[in-house]
This record gives C-alpha cells, sequence and structure tokens, in this order.
C-alpha cells in the first residue's frame, strides 16, 4: 500500500467554515498535483476514496479506488496542466452541502490547458478532525479553441446589412455536405446520435447523422405499443432543448420519436434519413474513412475524419430457433416485433421472458382480454417504478440539484464501482416494496437479489445483463393471478403452443419471445468486418479499470468511437465529453 503517513496534515482548524475548509483542502491538493511528487495527491483522500478524471488531467477516462490506484491516476498527461480548481459560484443548489454532520459536499471548477471544466468534491472528517475526500470527480466541460454556439454566442440567423449573393438559413442548411466533406459521421439517429450531433453543432464540428429508418424517431414508433420509458423525467432531458412543463411523466414512445424528430429539425441537426451503409473502410494515408451509402436510389461516398456508431445496446434480436416451430399453428414473434393486443383478444398468447419487455408485454396482452401465461426461465429482480425513481435517480428527483449537478453527481463513482453500492439499495428497496415482493412470493414468482446481492447495479454493470423489472403495474396481475405463471424453458413447439423442459405443455395462438437482443459488437461486425470487430473486441461492457469498455473514449481502431448509453440520462452526460474529444482532435490539441 502506498506509505502516506507523510502525508501533509488536511485543514484541521475547527473554527473554519465549510468554504474555508474546501478552499484550504483545493489549494493543497492542487499543489501536490502540480508536485508530481508520487503519492502526495492521494493522501488527500481517505483509504477506500474515489477519484474520477473525465478529460480534466489527460484525453481519456481515468479512476481509482484507494490510495495505490488514485496515485496512479493523478499523473497528469505531459500535455495538461490544471491551472486553477476553486468552488463554483453559481448553480441552483447551495455552494456547499453538509449532507451529514461531517460531510461537506461542493461543486468545483477549474482550468486546464485547453479550457474549462466542472468538478464535484465530498469531504468526509476523519476522527482526528482531518477532512479528507471520499470521492472527486473532475470533468472537462468547454474547449478555448472550440466556444460553444448558444447563449450570447449563439447564430445570428440573419446578418444584418448588405451581403452579396447572400444565403437563407434554410440554403445554407442544404448546402451542408452538399460540397464538403463532414467531418463527423454519426450512424443513428436515435437520442444518443442526436445528442451528439447536436453538441458538435455548437462546438462548430460538421457532423451529419446517418439514419436507416425513413424518419427519425421510427426507432421508437416501430416498437411495441405500450412502450413508455420508465425512468424519470428529470433524467431524460436532452441538452439545449428540454422538455415542455406539461410533458408528460413517463413519455410514450411515439411521442418520443417525435420529439427527437422535432429535436433535429429545431436544432437544425443534419439528418440523411433511409440511408443505408453499404461499406466503410479507414485508409491510412489519408487517414479518412470510405464510406459508401445508398439513398433513396442514389449511391454517395463520403470520406469523414471520425466515424462514430451510435447504434444502440441492443443489436439483433435473439430468437431461438427452437424444434417444431414449423409446424406450429400461431404466431412466434420477438418482442422487437410485437404492435399491439389489438389482434390476440380473446386468444391465447405465452411470454417467455421475465424482464421489462417481457412484463410489460404481458400487461399489455392481459389488459385487454388475452389469456396469458409469462414462462419465468430464471429469478428477476423487481421494484415499483416510484421506488426506482427515489433509490436510482435520486439526484435528479431530488429537486435539489440542476440536471447538470445531478449528472455530476452521478458521474463520482466508476460504473465498475457501482455495484458496491448495490447491496444497500437492495435493503432500501426491500423495505419500501415489501408488501408487492411477499405478494410475487406468494404467487410463485421467483425473486432474485442480482449477483452477490447487488440488484440492478450488479446486474448491469456487473454482468452487463438484463434480469430486472421496473413494476408499472404488471406485478399486480402476476399476484390477483390475471397472468399465469410457469417456470422453465421452452424447448420445443407443439402443433398448438409449446413444450417446457418439465414436460408440461401450454397451448397458445401467439408466443412472444421476450429474450433480448444480441449485442452491440454484432454491429460493428455487419458493417465493417472482422477483422476491426475483433480489434475493437468488447467495447461495451465494464472492463478491468471500471470504466464501460471504450464506450465514448477513443478504441483501438483509430477515429473510430461509439456513442451508445443504457439510458438519455448517460447519453446526456457522456456525449458532451464525446463531442469535446472529436472537437479538440480537430483542434489538434487532442493527438489523433
Amino acid at each position: 500500500m502506498t506509505d502516506v503517513a507523510a502525508a501533509p496534515a488536511m485543514t484541521q482548524d475547527s473554527t473554519l467554515g465549510p468554504r474555508q475548509i474546501v478552499q484550504s483542502w483545493l489549494g493543497d491538493f492542487s499543489r501536490a498535483l502540480s508536485s508530481q511528487d508520487g503519492p502526495a495527491p492521494a493522501s488527500f483522500f481517505l483509504p477506500d476514496g474515489v477519484f474520477r478524471d473525465l478529460l480534466a488531467l489527460s484525453w481519456d477516462f481515468r479512476n481509482g479506488v484507494g490510495h495505490d490506484e488514485i496515485t496512479k491516476a493523478c499523473v497528469v498527461s505531459a500535455t495538461h496542466r490544471l491551472s486553477s480548481i476553486d468552488l463554483r459560484p453559481t448553480g441552483r443548489s447551495a455552494l456547499l452541502k453538509e449532507a451529514a454532520p461531517g460531510t461537506i459536499s461542493a461543486f468545483l471548477e477549474f482550468k486546464n490547458s485547453f479550457g474549462q471544466g466542472n468538478g464535484h468534491l465530498r469531504l468526509i472528517q476523519d476522527s482526528d478532525g482531518t477532512w479528507r475526500a471520499a470521492s472527486l470527480v473532475l470533468a472537462l466541460n468547454s474547449l478555448g479553441s472550440h466556444p460553444e454556439r448558444q447563449l450570447d454566442a449563439r447564430p445570428s440567423g440573419k446578418v444584418h446589412g448588405p451581403v452579396r449573393n447572400r444565403l437563407s438559413w434554410q440554403e445554407e442548411l442544404d448546402a451542408d455536405f452538399t460540397h464538403q466533406e463532414p467531418e463527423v459521421i454519426v450512424l443513428g439517429s436515435g437520442h444518443n446520435g442526436l445528442m451528439l450531433a447536436a453538441h458538435l453543432r455548437a462546438l462548430g464540428v460538421p457532423a451529419l447523422v446517418l439514419e436507416r429508418n425513413d424518419r427519425v424517431g421510427d426507432n421508437w414508433r416501430k416498437r411495441y405499443s405500450s412502450l413508455a420509458l420508465h425512468t424519470p423525467l428529470a433524467s431524460d432531458r436532452l441538452p439545449y432543448l428540454p422538455f415542455p412543463s406539461t410533458w408528460p411523466r413517463f413519455t410514450p414512445k411515439d411521442k418520443l420519436g417525435d420529439f427527437l424528430e422535432s429535436y433535429a429539425t429545431l436544432l437544425d441537426l443534419p439528418v440523411w434519413t433511409g440511408a443505408t451503409v453499404e461499406a466503410a473502410e479507414f485508409d491510412e494515408p489519408s487517414r479518412r474513412w470510405t464510406i459508401d451509402v445508398t439513398r433513396h436510389g442514389t449511391h454517395r461516398r463520403l470520406k469523414p475524419k471520425h466515424l462514430v456508431f451510435a447504434t444502440g445496446m441492443n443489436a439483433a434480436p435473439n430468437l431461438p430457433d427452437l424444434p417444431g416451430r414449423s409446424e406450429f399453428q400461431g404466431t412466434v414473434i420477438h418482442a422487437v416485433d410485437y404492435k399491439g393486443h389489438t389482434a390476440w383478444k380473446g386468444k391465447r398468447a405465452v411470454v417467455i421472458g421475465s424482464g421489462v419487455s417481457g412484463h410489460d408485454i404481458a400487461q399489455d396482452l392481459a389488459e385487454h382480454g388475452v389469456d396469458v401465461t409469462m414462462i419465468q426461465r430464471s429469478g428477476t429482480f423487481v421494484m415499483n417504478t416510484s421506488t426506482f425513481h427515489k433509490v436510482m435517480h435520486a439526484n435528479h428527483v431530488s429537486g435539489k440539484y440542476t440536471t447538470e449537478e445531478a449528472d455530476l453527481l452521478n458521474a463520482s463513482i466508476p460504473f465498475g464501482a457501482l455495484p458496491a453500492h448495490g447491496p444497500k439499495h437492495v435493503e432500501m428497496i426491500k423495505a419500501m416494496d415489501h408488501n408487492l415482493l411477499e405478494g410475487l412470493v406468494e404467487a410463485g414468482f421467483e425473486l432474485s437479489d442480482g449477483p452477490n446481492g447487488q440488484g440492478v447495479l450488479g446486474l448491469i454493470f456487473g454482468l452487463n445483463g438484463t434480469g430486472y423489472y421496473y413494476n408499472a403495474g404488471a406485478s399486480e396481475l402476476i399476484i390477483d393471478g390475471t397472468i399465469k405463471l410457469r417456470h422453465g424453458n421452452v424447448t420445443a413447439f407443439t402443433p398448438n403452443g409449446v413444450l417446457l423442459d418439465g414436460g408440461q405443455s401450454l397451448d397458445a395462438d401467439i408466443v412472444v419471445f421476450a429474450t433480448g437482443y444480441h449485442g452491440a459488437p454484432s454491429v460493428v461486425r455487419q458493417i465493417l468486418g472482422h477483422e476491426i470487430a475483433d480489434r475493437v473486441g468488447e467495447f461495451a461492457k465494464v472492463g478491468s479499470d471500471r470504466e464501460y469498455g471504450r464506450l465514448w473514449r477513443r478504441t483501438p481502431v483509430d477515429q473510430l468511437w461509439f456513442m451508445i448509453s443504457l439510458g438519455i440520462g448517460d447519453g446526456r452526460f457522456y456525449s458532451k465529453l464525446l463531442a469535446l474529444q472529436l472537437a479538440a482532435m480537430e483542434a489538434g490539441d487532442m493527438p489523433a
């Protein structure tokens, strides 16, 4: 372990107020950081403290848990210099929050060699009165080379005064990429692709979004009819354009699709819909990609510097090929192809899978007179949606913080360290949802606490899997028997239904496989080929460095990036960081 015995004493003066304590800590820490004196910066942290660097001290995402790792993470890149770090003077929340006795929480701002950023510090007082950091996150927020074109720096719309051969606003938009190459191609116009494109446009980086569907938002419109977001509205805000104050708390999927289409229009984001990438390869001599695109029967070859996949976590649906399917007289679909209950009223349905999609579809069918049986293949972690919001989205729904502040608080813990917080969450959830969970057990539903009792955090960031449900009403239908329940695996079809591995058969007019999807890497393999896909590897899982694979940062393939996230909240925060890296490369600040 790192020897911290000789560390300088942090402020112990009991007469100092919170502001003076934080400023003293920041001054001492900044000097230790500048000195590059091995373990000195780590000595300002608790033994289990956490530090996270998001483009503040290097052009990468780095983190450290404990003194040894923090020592490594605090090594400042040769190109970076932290010129100042201080309390942030503005924000909805108080500058300093004493959440509990002996705890101080502070939002920060800093400047480095390339721009400015924000941070958050949480100090805890030791038994000897010394203040040390439980967590510190520093995230770049702007570049000197590419100031955001917003507020006072927004586009003029029309330059007043005489201008020869003036182009109208629409003519300027239509001229984009007609005679010039985009610097960035973004594949996919879902919320991730559009948020990245919005940041790039604000930073002045020419970017073009390619979308295979006919309309922006179709990736949501084409999903099952009862789908709505489970996350709280406060977590789902998109950059630059918040939802209206009359917006529903849980956004229906068609409404979200329409909003995304409007978002692209209102923010002047260049999107080519109906576009298919036929081929893509990187040309080493020119350091550009060559991308062949077919759109509405015409062909275009594009040569951007950067290629970004914003094609989502889920690729092709996982639809098992089981014996007897050709003899089955009913309908077999994957959840992605479920269009609603209308055709199945008064009939029998079997839904295979007990995750979010399985529950949502079973509920939609059951609420409209369909005889539904859910087949549960393994235990499921369940909590009420309201509990999900209070426990998992506490920073956003508390009303204490702006969206940006809540995002920064969430980012203070690296993804790989989140599962360790799971058992505490599970304990809280069990207390809050005791009656619901007890009712499910009595109905024969198999509950799970997730891997190592870590709940959703362990499932998503540990196993990178599913196996959870945020209850929006299906659990009550299971408890009262409206949704029937069976356990096991479907091994084959019969002419009239399905056969379970225990030998039981179930009759069905429709069988819905809510069995998940193949992973995001399969899309890369399909478009870029095996050689590049093998080099990239498993980029969308939490790695040994506790970061989320190679999402939102450099990959093993030059100028290939991934703008993929589990939800709008993470996408909103990390799309800004990815956009800043692309802009920094264009400025020559970040090595290509």
